[in-house]
């Protein structure tokens, strides 16, 4: 910072702020006639992540914006293809028209979205840990 008797004449330049957040979430519309439930994961405005508000269907009559959670991070989750192996290590899918994790690359519209960390147990959940966001994540 300048000030008066300084040896080395300098400028300050104030610079306004550029940093908006952390990255962590970001705020999406849910469409019309359609709901979310909190703690499950969806694929809206081409994000994917954890929707940290319910919303009723009959509530959203026009959409509504809520955020969504995208923090590269570890989770646990049971929405997922019970019928899939999930073994640890496996590259891991959202299917968005099922609104279910797999683990089959072949299914049309899915995007991955992380990997297995934990492999599905007994209880039907698995632990993944999720990828940055991208824009080629379509298998």
């Amino acid at each position: 910072m300048a000030y008066t008797g300084q040896p080395t004449p300098s400028t300050v330049v104030n610079i306004g702020q550029i940093k908006v957040s952390d990255g962590k979430s970001v705020n999406v519309t849910v469409p019309a006639n359609s709901g979310t439930v909190a703690g499950s994961f969806y694929v809206l405005d081409g994000f994917f992540g954890l929707a940290i508000e319910s919303i009723a269907v009959a509530d959203n009559t026009s959409g509504r914006t809520i955020a969504l959670q995208i923090e590269q991070a570890e989770y646990i989750t049971d929405q997922i293809d019970k019928t899939k192996a999930f073994v640890k290590g496996a590259a891991l899918y959202f299917d968005p028209s099922k609104g279910l994790f797999t683990d089959d690359a072949t299914v049309s519209g899915s995007f991955m979205v992380g990997r297995v960390s934990d492999a599905k147990s007994a209880e039907s959940t698995i632990q993944f840990i999720l990828y940055p966001q991208t824009g080629a994540t379509k298998a």
